[in-house]
């Protein structure tokens, strides 16, 4: 993550999870949404993350994602159980912006956009 925009937070009882907007740069994977948690011992786990490339549509795609994920948590309310369903629905939603440069050619487990249609889906 480069240059984080906004960031909401979250209280449950596992710890603090925190949405980060990061609005990125071309050198990076363009507009990312992550989701982390701050477990209450301190540590910290990354729960998901997202990018979304620079392209034209970028922004505002990125937008409605972290819109849609911010609507969700605040349904969710603290409820532990409810976050953890949550988190394992988000789990299967794939989308990573893949750098056409020598370093991320080279990661063939990353997949262009995998389920951006999915993400499209569920924000529209």
């Amino acid at each position: 993550m480069g240059r984080i925009k906004l960031n909401t937070e979250y209280e449950f009882r596992c710890g603090l999870v925190t949405l980060f907007w990061d609005e990125g740069e071309k050198e990076e994977c363009g507009y990312e949404i992550q989701l982390e948690l701050r477990k209450t011992n301190g540590q910290y786990e990354g729960l998901g993350g997202w990018s979304f490339g620079y392209e034209d549509w970028s922004q505002e795609i990125w937008k409605k994602w972290g819109e849609y994920i911010e609507k969700r948590l605040k349904e969710i309310d603290g409820c532990q159980q409810s976050l953890d369903a949550f988190i394992d629905e988000l789990g299967d939603v794939d989308c990573c912006y893949k750098l056409y440069n020598e370093d991320y050619q080279k990661d063939d487990f990353i997949e262009h956009l995998k389920d951006i249609e999915i993400i499209l889906q569920l924000v529209n």
